[in-house]
């Protein structure tokens, strides 16, 4: 005859009763103003009861208002809109004091939550459809349903423990990245037959499963349950098992059930929230370690949460522990994890191992993170000149792609002839750099946020010739010539000041980078490159960039950022375009320009009105200037023909004057 085990827990459900009451009606609200033009600082006076914040960007203002003041406002001709103020919640989530105590938050900060792990679940099933939880597979294993859903709320409630979702609402699992394969064993009475568990604990090997939760027991053993648990230690799982709930307030005798007494199963007792041993928390020589498992709130089958109390709720705090623990060390057998669960222990009771706490409490070391490899090396590396020529110094153009898969880079480093030339952030796959004539040997490599570096892209070497005296500028496949930037850019490339690509195209609608914006600029106004002295955190020596970038600081025109940096491969804004025009050429228009989203205490208000003043920038079609939007190539090759063109028109006819004069 098949044996029967079953599962005892005590289930303190501690339910919440939320009373709702009719709220008192308000004299006022929270409403948004906006305005068709200008913000109407004499409108508001007259009906607001309290002014909360101005919005100048959208030219609107958040208001405290009577209901009555808000329909007068509707209708007042210089109001565009009146809405109410509405109030964002976000659901709140708290980690439970037993998830904390064992250190796991502390844990996820260093990139430890359990993804890659497999666990499987073998309880009452799973209430799948709970939003603080995700099932990756699950079986049913009881004769009464083909359906893995939990009928009991036990298996939720350890599931819960295990790998609750970290989405801002309920509470978050120890591993909550973990995958999770459901093994239905126990009925609505948390009932199970030892078969129906052997054939779950095949059904988990056949899945892979890293860890296997046992949060059930019984006082007999069976040879069947334990030839199947030794067969899944042998295979690489860790089992972990409730110790059991008969034990005595004076911790004696050994009451420690099966499976969690057999040796290839992990037993774990239950401790409170002061770490001491819960009073029906089983004893005997098998206890390896304790873990929380006193009012432990957790996921329950109405979608809901629960506090309940037994070593059923402690056994799933260290299948978490472990899993976070095998993606740190992913290749490490679940014998030496075992072994390194024994010494992340808080000691209790006597000193070292005892029948009463195991090894201790478990706790996670707060250095433990994840062991992560290193990215793999970039592809397609490709290394062009550009057009154009600057003395005897050519520049070149390294593209490369990132590895679409491996660990995450979260920066590039250039070599140029095997020594570091520069770093990029990883949302830049392009670099240019500036050389003599002669042969070159570019490789990239691909750096981790834990500063791992991969291994070197494949080489690639350019030989670089000057280009000849009285070469004719280049003609673009993506420019026409009657394009409102054409004569603009064919002016600025026989300056010198701007280039093209060697694919024959010009790329009139791609951005402009700080870095390249300095370099144009330093050419523009004719000034030497000044020897690279400032050290930006992000600008190296060994950049092409670097010495007009410190030619553009020394005078003024171009500065850093507070936290140290120079931010060279950021895109440059049409807005910081006009300040750094407007100090290069100190403009004198005879009216300013002022444009709807350019708010008056904007950085660049001032150089924006001024610049487009002197009409050397212009607006957009619907009369805005946009000035947060990145300038594109075409743009900035017009903006700065423009200014290096201001006052021509003025000076031809004092030039005129003065001959007319000269003839009288």
């Amino acid at each position: 005859m098949t044996k029967r085990i079953w599962l005892r827990a005590a289930l303190v459900l501690l339910l919440t009763v939320l009373v709702a009451f009719p709220a008192a009606a308000e004299e006022s609200h929270r409403y948004i103003v906006g305005f068709t033009e200008q913000i109407d600082h004499e409108l508001i006076a007259d009906v607001a009861l309290e002014v909360h914040q101005y919005l100048e960007d959208i030219e609107a203002v958040a208001l405290e208002l009577t209901p009555a003041a808000a329909e007068k406002l509707r209708h007042a001709g210089q109001v565009a809109y009146v809405e109410e103020d509405e109030s964002f919640t976000v659901s709140s989530q708290v980690v439970d004091w037993g998830v904390e105590v064992i250190g796991a938050p502390v844990v996820w900060e260093n990139g430890l939550t359990g993804k890659g792990v497999k666990i499987a679940i073998l309880d009452s099933g799973v209430h799948a459809d709970h939003p603080d939880l995700r099932i990756t597979e699950g079986k049913s294993f009881v004769s009464y349903t083909d359906s893995f859903a939990d009928d009991n709320g036990h298996g939720t409630h350890v599931a819960g423990i295990i790998g609750a979702r970290n989405n801002n609402r309920g509470i978050v699992g120890v591993a909550h990245e973990a995958s999770l394969y459901v093994a239905k064993v126990l009925d609505e009475n948390g009932d199970g037959y030892t078969s129906d568990v052997v054939k779950a604990i095949q059904w988990a090997l056949e899945k892979e499963a890293d860890i296997i939760n046992v949060s059930m027991g019984g006082r007999s053993s069976s040879t069947a349950l334990k030839n199947a648990l030794d067969q899944a230690y042998e295979a690489g799982a860790l089992i972990i098992a409730a110790a059991g709930n008969k034990g005595n307030a004076d911790g004696t005798g050994n009451t420690v059930d099966y499976p969690a007494a057999y040796e290839s199963v992990i037993a774990v007792a239950a401790v409170d929230n002061r770490d001491n041993r819960a009073s029906f928390s089983a004893t005997g020589d098998e206890v390896e370690v304790s873990a929380p498992g006193v009012r432990v709130r957790s996921t329950y089958t109405d979608g809901g949460y629960v506090e309940v109390n037994g070593t059923s709720m402690a056994a799933p705090h260290v299948a978490g522990h472990l899993a976070l623990l095998k993606q740190a060390y992913p290749e490490a057998s679940n014998d030496k994890l075992r072994e390194m669960l024994h010494k992340q222990t808080v000691d209790l009771g006597e000193p070292g191992r005892d029948r009463l706490y195991g090894y201790g409490r478990i706790e996670l070391p707060p250095t433990l993170r994840a062991k992560a490899g290193r990215p793999l090396p970039p592809e397609d590396l490709q290394v062009i000149p550009l057009d154009g020529e600057e003395g005897e110094r050519t520049q070149l153009e390294i593209t490369w792609r990132g590895a679409s898969n491996g660990v995450e880079a979260a920066n590039f480093h250039i070599y140029r002839d095997g020594e570091l030339l520069d770093k990029v952030p990883a949302a830049t796959n392009r670099y240019v750099d500036e050389v003599e004539e002669g042969s070159y040997t570019y490789a990239v490599t691909a750096v981790s946020k834990d500063r791992k570096e991969s291994e070197k892209s494949k080489d690639v070497t350019i030989s670089v010739r000057n280009q000849p005296e009285g070469t004719d500028s280049p003609s673009f496949t993506d420019v026409q010539g009657d394009e409102w930037y054409a004569e603009a850019i064919y002016e600025l490339i026989d300056l010198d000041i701007i280039q093209g690509y060697p694919d024959e195209t010009f790329r009139p609608s791609q951005t402009i980078t700080r870095g390249e914006a300095a370099v144009m600029m330093t050419r523009a106004l004719q000034l030497e490159p000044s020897p690279y002295v400032e050290e930006f955190l992000d600008v190296r020596r060994q950049s092409y960039a670097a010495d007009y970038i410190q030619a553009m600081v020394d005078q003024e025109i171009f500065q850093g950022y507070s936290d140290g940096s120079f931010r060279p491969h950021t895109a440059i804004p049409r807005g910081e375009v006009a300040v750094i025009l407007n100090r290069s050429f100190e403009f004198t228009p005879d009216s300013r320009v002022i444009f709807p989203d350019v708010p008056p205490r904007y950085f660049a208000a001032e150089d924006i009105a001024v610049v487009a003043g002197a009409d050397v920038a212009f607006g957009r079609p619907d009369g805005s200037f946009q000035p947060r939007t990145a300038v594109t190539r075409a743009e900035f090759a017009v903006f700065l023909s423009r200014a290096l063109h201001y006052g021509d028109d003025e000076a031809g006819e004092e030039t005129e004057e003065a001959e007319e004069e000269d003839a009288a």
